[in-house]
């Protein structure tokens, strides 16, 4: 068993589809980026120089960005935003160890839950932004050790966390109380570095 830290940069693509009308469909893209940083605790098997295990990491993601799109009112546009959040995994890992070195690879479950909304410079609706986003990643390193018990290690991880839906519900536009949805389909691709504390 083991726990760690570990902190890093992230860069990605956030792609809004508007599905029910009232503007072009789109897809309109930006491009969040950010800071991270978590914790992390796991379980490996060696046998050999194959080591199996699982791993989860937990911490906070500054994901941020923003980008516009159109608005059916000439002069004006809509505001594309997502925000920064929490965020976590649980994967397998895979790897070859030789020496003090662990070449390894890893995939499973991903999510995040900054918020995406769609926000029209029209005062006459009112937003509502995504849920939490929920997916996979995939990703791979090289972990050392370097005294006693302690591992540092570096990472890549590529996130596909999904697609989820925001609306607009117009409160004085007619047809009024129509609610015009919109998608948000969000990747991400980070490297980490981490420190790891074995505890057996």
């Amino acid at each position: 068993m083991y726990v760690g830290l570990h902190a890093g940069g992230a860069w990605g693509s956030a792609a809004v589809t508007d599905i029910s009308g009232g503007v072009t469909p789109g897809p309109f893209s930006y491009s969040p980026a950010g800071v991270f940083g978590g914790g992390t605790t796991g379980l490996n098997w060696q046998m050999g120089n194959l080591v199996a295990g699982v791993e989860g990491d937990l911490g906070f993601m500054d994901l941020a960005g923003a980008g516009t799109a159109p608005s059916s009112i000439p002069g004006l546009h809509q505001d594309l935003t997502l925000s920064s959040g929490f965020y976590g995994d649980a994967t397998g890992r895979l790897g070859f160890a030789f020496g003090h070195t662990l070449l390894y690879g890893k995939g499973g479950f991903a999510a995040y839950n900054g918020q995406a909304r769609q926000v029209t410079q029209n005062p006459g609706y009112v937003t509502t932004g995504t849920q939490i986003f929920t997916g996979w990643t995939i990703g791979g390193g090289i972990e050392q050790n370097v005294a006693g018990n302690m591992n540092v290690k570096l990472e890549y991880d590529h996130f596909d966390f999904g697609s989820q839906g925001g609306s607009q519900t117009s409160i004085s536009d007619p047809p009024v109380g129509f609610v015009y949805t919109n998608s948000t389909k969000l990747t991400a691709e980070a490297v980490k570095i981490g420190i790891d504390w074995h505890l057996n």
